[in-house]
């Protein structure tokens, strides 16, 4: 035998207040499976699926009439018959193709979470090609902003060096030139 809830061990199993269990199965009577009356009713197993896609539907922002119509084509209407028979029988039928509608909704919605996971993957992968290619384009231009700082320096030290050269140069013609003239007054005045 199936085990029976109250409404208050519905709305914990699904984690909401149990306020708005109650106002859910307030609005879509038709879609909660129940057995008694009044403070005796108890809820069947079905009805956390039932207030769970009524939950999903109100956080999605849908109307209670798009909320209804899904139900419409997951869930089966309750019906009140006094052939229990018969209500079982129809109640199994309509369950097994909701059943069928439900799977094929959650497969979908699985499918439409892939893709747009996988659109996702794609503009990140595309974006980390362009982020490479950006600090590739910053290493080589500042790799040529080094060549380029080497080359001045080794110009300049190469020009300071040449200078430094002809001043050298400079100071040993002046030293001998001032030798020489040393050598001519030495002359002289001897």
């Amino acid at each position: 035998m199936k085990k029976l809830m109250t409404m208050a061990e519905v709305a914990k199993e699904l984690n909401i207040p149990e306020s708005t269990a109650r106002y859910y199965r307030d609005h879509f009577i038709d879609y909660i499976p129940s057995v008694g009356e009044g403070r005796k009713k108890r809820y069947r197993l079905e009805t956390v699926e039932v207030l769970r896609f009524i939950a999903e539907g109100f956080k999605r922002k849908l109307t209670a009439i798009e909320i209804e119509d899904g139900l419409s084509q997951m869930f089966p209407k309750n019906i009140d018959m006094k052939d229990t028979t018969a209500t079982t029988t129809a109640v199994v039928q309509q369950q097994s193709e909701n059943d069928n509608n439900y799977y094929a909704l959650q497969l979908q919605n699985a499918l439409e979470q892939m893709n747009a996971t996988m659109k996702i993957i794609a503009d990140q992968k595309e974006e980390i090609t362009e982020l490479r290619k950006h600090v590739a384009d910053i290493e080589k231009q500042q790799q040529k902003q080094e060549d380029y700082i080497n080359n001045q320096l080794e110009e300049r030290d190469r020009k300071l060096m040449e200078s430094l050269r002809e001043i050298q140069e400079a100071k040993n013609e002046i030293a001998n030139a001032r030798e020489e003239k040393k050598g001519f007054f030495a002359r002289l005045f001897k």
